[in-house]
């Protein structure tokens, strides 16, 4: 990509696949209980001490989920990494499948099923360097093409003083664009453990987003396949408790994704919240840092949805607020469209003003994570452009 600002399409939640030789760079003892991929039932699946195997996703050959069923194989043989799309681990032929689903970028997430099985680790030591050796693959893999390959840096959740580490690794030495949390540092069980402000403290000095992707603090990660009724995700749980405790008044360059969840579930969410902040805000439980606030003011201006197949989200844009919607394919899981992403995105976005569209289809996220051409991110003024949900 040579033009700066020559993005039509940004997906905003896409997927790599972990190569079979991701942890053999790690020390001899560590790399010997490391997860391998070995042979189970026909395919291979990951061993990670102390969990069942965890099989590679079947739509990993094949894309997408709708597409999955013009292959050879069927969805319930277990798959083997040779039948995989070589761009799910090889940059190169990554940007052949960009190019393919006129993609001009993707923010690059790891493999769900993985990381949940080794969040179940107890040895504190492997953990984090799983996660450190994951962080210099994919920070190798974007290297080949950092305009177009967007890498997001696996947050260990040993202890707060191992994910400051990480981060600041990850920022100056990796050149990675933002962060996956899948449980609170410190070991909090909820958000806005006090604990937890050394995290929030470098967050908010590199400002790099904090992506939430589906769930956290010890739930499974991976999303359920399928038709799901557009319920909240159990993400969206941890974002009202750090309003509550302060960390987006104490550290005001903090961003959240929520990742795979869409949007359309949000708009009753935030009303239903304001309606009961403000009946009961004299209440010292109700009480917001911010006096003059309700609670989906903070959530709005700091927080960034990612939708799919929800039109409902597009439409309503201006209640969350466009600056903070953003596109993404889910590349190559079961609700995935490839390679007709961009037919996809075109037809949830067909009633859009062009300008809108190209926010919600490319700009949003360029800005977001400051790509070429997009350093200078957002205007306070645009972050805070929403309507009010609630009139009192």
């Amino acid at each position: 990509m040579t033009d700066t600002n020559d993005y039509r399409l940004i997906s905003a939640d896409a997927h790599v696949l972990e190569p079979p030789d991701l942890f053999e760079r790690l020390p001899g003892e560590l790399r010997n209980r490391a997860p391998k991929l070995r042979p189970v039932d026909g395919g291979e699946a990951w061993m990670v001490e102390g969990s069942d195997p965890v099989p590679l996703p079947v739509t990993a050959a094949s894309g997408s989920g709708y597409q999955r069923f013009n292959l050879s194989h069927s969805s319930e043989k277990p798959l083997s990494f040779a039948d995989v799309l070589p761009g799910l681990h090889d940059p190169t032929e990554r940007l052949r499948e960009q190019e393919a689903d006129s993609v001009q970028a993707e923010v690059l997430y790891p493999s769900a099923g993985l990381w949940d099985a080794i969040a179940l680790l107890e040895d504190r030591d492997l953990k984090v360097a799983c996660v450190r050796a994951y962080n210099d693959w994919i920070a190798s893999f974007c290297a080949h093409s950092p305009d177009r390959l967007i890498g997001l840096a696996k947050i260990p959740s040993t202890t707060c003083e191992d994910a400051r580490e990480e981060v600041l690794r990850c920022v100056n030495e990796l050149n990675l664009r933002g962060a996956i949390l899948d449980a609170w540092p410190s070991g909090a069980s909820v958000a806005g453990n006090p604990d937890d402000d050394p995290f929030w403290e470098v967050i908010n000095q590199t400002r790099i987003p904090v992506s939430l992707h589906y769930a956290l603090g010890g739930k499974r990660t991976l999303p359920p396949s399928g038709i799901a009724p557009g319920l909240k995700p159990p993400m969206a749980d941890a974002v009202l408790p750090l309003v509550a405790a302060g960390v987006f008044d104490r550290f005001p360059d903090v961003k959240i994704v929520l990742t795979h969840g869409n949007a359309g579930w949000a708009f009753h969410w935030l009303e239903f919240m304001d309606i009961n902040y403000v009946r009961h805000r004299h209440l010292d439980e109700y009480a917001l840092p911010d006096p003059d606030a309700i609670p989906s003011e903070y959530i709005r201006k700091f927080t960034w949805f990612v939708f799919h197949q929800d039109r409902s989200s597009v439409k309503n844009r201006d209640r969350l607020g466009a600056a903070h919607l953003m596109w993404g394919s889910h590349f190559p899981y079961e609700d995935a469209n490839w390679p007709d992403d961009r037919e996809q995105a075109m037809r949830v976005t067909d009633e859009v003003p062009a300008g809108d569209r190209q926010a919600l289809l490319a700009d949003n996220v360029a800005r977001l994570y400051r790509l070429r051409g997009h350093e200078d991110g957002f205007a306070d003024a645009e972050v805070e452009r929403f309507e009010q949900l609630v009139h009192f």
